[in-house]
């Protein structure tokens, strides 16, 4: 895969988490799922540090 199509999928992964903050925000008896968008965005961030280091590599 790409790095394009890594960073669009990881930028829909964000929209995701957000938007389900934000729902879980609403129905507040929902706030143990707020882990959920706490790991997708943990995950763009470690996916985003390794593209970073992986771009730093090829210079």
């Amino acid at each position: 895969m790409s790095m394009d199509t890594e960073r669009q999928r990881d930028i829909l992964l964000m929209l995701f988490a957000v938007q389900f903050t934000l729902l879980v925000l609403m129905v507040q008896w929902w706030w143990p799922l707020l882990l959920f968008p706490v790991l997708l965005t943990l995950h763009v961030m470690k996916s985003e540090y390794d593209r970073r280091l992986d771009e730093e590599s090829l210079l």
